[in-house]
């Protein structure tokens, strides 16, 4: 038995993803089961799913503790959340990132694997540039790497279970299958060790909820991407912090936006009203606050 856990963020298709793996799984015919877990159900909040593959008909029914493959959607997780934890020597860790695969910070006992897998979903029009939808681009690379299924097995689940854009997301699945990166466990990764410490709870005042400043609710763990401004095209409008619903725009002292990334959750709303478009939505690196 494989048993793989999915970690993303609401709107990325984590879900689906571990549904379409399933899928592909008996139409390879083998036995899959899929299940999700849902914290805060809403756009941008950390998802769990969950994936099991057997030749034999699978019994259990409790979530993935300890599995044999991680597959991270959104890279910014990396700095929140310890995906990891559990992760079986010699598994496999496959994460949605532009970066070397040398430089994911995993232990040295597992397999590492990358995919620039928003770049591909947003050459293919999947989502949007501040949402892509990344789940068929990562399937197709986790099946070169951990071969749990065929390409093409996944190929006719997406025909048969995608009914938006199913030639764009096979597209991208072949994209994500020839363009994965991986490195063999024992490499030693080169990225910093991160030190994993609770968050202090928020302590609310009396009174409506509305009375609190949104910039002193931090929602940057919640950013898939990140705004980036080109200030020698900024005209100065101050569109951006006009529209920011989350007062994460400030202005420097000569009238030039700045973003708050402490209370930045990354809805591109800054990008999509500035006149000039100088306002770009990159991808958030592994690091991010």
């Amino acid at each position: 038995m494989i048993e793989i856990r999915f970690h993303g963020r609401g709107g990325q298709g984590a879900v689906v993803a571990s549904e379409l793996l399933a899928q592909a799984a008996f139409l390879d015919g083998r036995e899959p089961q899929c299940f999700p877990f849902f914290g805060v159900e809403r756009r941008g909040a950390p998802v769990t799913a969950y994936a099991r593959i057997d030749d034999r008909p699978v019994g259990v029914r409790t979530s993935i503790v300890n599995p044999d493959v991680v597959v991270v959607l959104d890279p910014g997780l990396l700095a929140t959340t310890p995906v990891c934890d559990g992760l079986k020597d010699g598994g496999l860790l496959l994460v949605n990132s532009p970066r070397p695969v040398e430089r994911l910070a995993a232990p040295d006992s597992v397999r590492r694997a990358a995919v620039d897998a928003t770049a591909i979903a947003v050459a293919h029009g999947l989502g949007s540039r501040t949402m892509p939808i990344v789940n068929t681009t990562v399937l197709g690379a986790l099946a070169r790497a951990s071969g749990a299924v065929s390409l093409e097995a996944l190929g006719r689940a997406i025909d048969r279970f995608v009914p938006s854009h199913p030639e764009a997301n096979r597209a991208a699945a072949s994209d994500g299958f020839a363009s994965v990166r991986c490195v063999d466990a024992g490499v030693p990764s080169s990225a910093p060790p991160t030190a994993w410490a609770p968050t202090a709870p928020l302590v609310l005042p009396d009174g409506p909820i509305a009375t609190v400043p949104s910039r002193s609710i931090r929602t940057a763990a919640w950013r898939t991407l990140t705004p980036s401004i080109d200030l020698a095209r900024c005209t100065r409008c101050n569109f951006c912090w006009k529209y920011c619903p989350d007062d994460a725009v400030e202005l420097d002292a000569r009238g030039y936006p700045v973003i708050a990334l402490d209370s930045c959750k990354g809805c591109g709303i800054c990008a999509q009203v500035c006149p000039p478009k100088t306002i770009a939505m990159v991808a958030t690196e592994e690091t991010a606050p």
